[in-house]
C-alpha cells in the first residue's frame, strides 16, 4: 500500500541509524555494586537483552483505540529458559491502562515494564519503568504531560526520575487507524547511577511514531532522539521500538517485539546499547 511504502521504511531506517553513532563512558565504575541482590561481578556469557531497558513500553499505548468514555487494559508475558552449556531465565511483562473522558478529548494513559534475568545462577537483568502521560487532544494536535521512573541492572541506574510537558501532530490518519504522528517534549530529567555519578539534565525529545493495520495483523514502529539542551552532540539517547501484533482472537495476540537503547554518557564498564527481541501473548480487554 502506498501509506506503508510511505512511513515503513523511514522509521525502519531511524532505528537501524541509531546504532551507528559511537558512546562514551563517563565516572568510574565499581563492578561489585548493584541493585539490591543483583550480582554483575562476572561478565555475562550471553549478549543481555533490554527488555525494560529500552526505556519504552513494548508496545505504544497511546494509540489504542477508546472512543468515548472508556477504559482499555493489556497485558504482555514473555519468557525464556534455557540450559547447557549456559544456564539463562528471562521474564519480562508488560501492563498497560488508558482511561479516555470528556468525549475522548482527555486521556489518562499508565504503563508498566518490568523484566528480569539470570545467567548460571546470577541476577543479570532487573529493569523497571513505569511511564503515565495525561493527554488532552483536539482535532490533529495533542498536548501531553509526562511523568517517568525508572531503574535498571544493565545500565547501571539505580533510579531515574523525569517529568516534562509536550505537544504533537498527527500527519496522517485514516479509517483503518493507520496513523503517522509527530511529537516535541521538554524534559527535566535526574538520574543516580550505582557508582557517584549523578547527573540532572534538561532534555529535548522529539518522536515519531507510525501504525499500519492489514486484517489481524498491527505494525507499530516508534522513535525516539533525545539530546541535551545546550550540549547536542556530547549527550543523547535514541531510542526504538518496532511490533507486529497478529490478532488470534478478540482478546488476544501473538506479539513479536524488538527494543533497541543508546545512552551517550553512560558507567564505565556497562554496554552503551541495548536490544531485545521478544516474541509472547497480548491480552487486551476493554473498548
Amino acid at each position: 500500500m502506498p501509506f506503508l511504502k510511505f512511513w515503513g521504511p523511514g522509521l525502519l531506517a531511524l532505528l537501524l541509524l541509531a546504532a551507528g553513532p559511537a558512546a562514551r563512558a563517563q565516572g568510574t565504575a565499581d563492578s561489585t555494586r548493584t541493585a539490591p541482590k543483583a550480582d554483575t561481578t562476572a561478565t555475562p556469557a550471553v549478549a543481555p537483552a533490554a527488555g525494560g531497558a529500552a526505556g519504552l513500553p513494548p508496545a505504544e499505548f497511546e494509540t489504542y483505540a477508546v472512543k468515548g468514555k472508556g477504559v482499555r487494559y493489556t497485558a504482555s508475558l514473555t519468557g525464556l529458559y534455557t540450559t547447557g552449556t549456559v544456564e539463562r531465565m528471562f521474564l519480562s511483562t508488560s501492563h498497560t491502562v488508558n482511561l479516555s473522558f470528556k468525549g475522548g478529548h482527555w486521556l489518562a494513559p499508565v504503563a508498566l515494564n518490568f523484566s528480569y534475568g539470570k545467567q548460571d545462577g546470577l541476577q543479570r537483568e532487573r529493569e523497571f519503568l513505569l511511564l503515565t502521560t495525561p493527554t488532552y487532544q483536539q482535532g490533529r494536535y495533542k498536548f501531553y504531560a509526562l511523568g517517568q521512573t525508572e531503574y535498571s541492572n544493565l545500565r547501571a541506574i539505580d533510579y531515574r526520575l523525569v517529568g516534562g510537558l509536550g505537544v504533537g501532530y498527527q500527519l496522517y490518519q485514516d479509517t483503518l487507524s493507520n496513523e503517522v504522528h509527530l511529537s516535541y517534549f521538554l524534559m527535566g530529567e535526574k538520574t543516580q547511577y550505582y557508582t557517584d555519578l549523578r547527573r540532572q539534565v534538561l532534555r529535548h525529545s522529539l518522536r515519531a511514531k507510525g501504525k499500519y493495520t492489514r486484517g489481524g495483523a498491527t505494525l507499530t514502529a516508534l522513535v525516539y532522539y533525545q539530546p541535551a539542551v545546550g550540549n547536542v552532540n556530547g549527550d543523547y539517547r535514541v531510542n526504538g521500538t518496532g511490533a507486529l501484533s497478529v490478532r488470534l482472537s478478540r482478546h488476544l495476540a501473538l506479539a513479536v517485539t524488538y527494543t533497541y537503547s543508546l545512552e551517550s554518557i553512560n558507567v564505565e564498564g556497562r554496554a552503551p546499547v541495548n536490544t531485545n527481541l521478544s516474541v509472547g501473548f497480548t491480552y487486551a480487554a476493554g473498548k
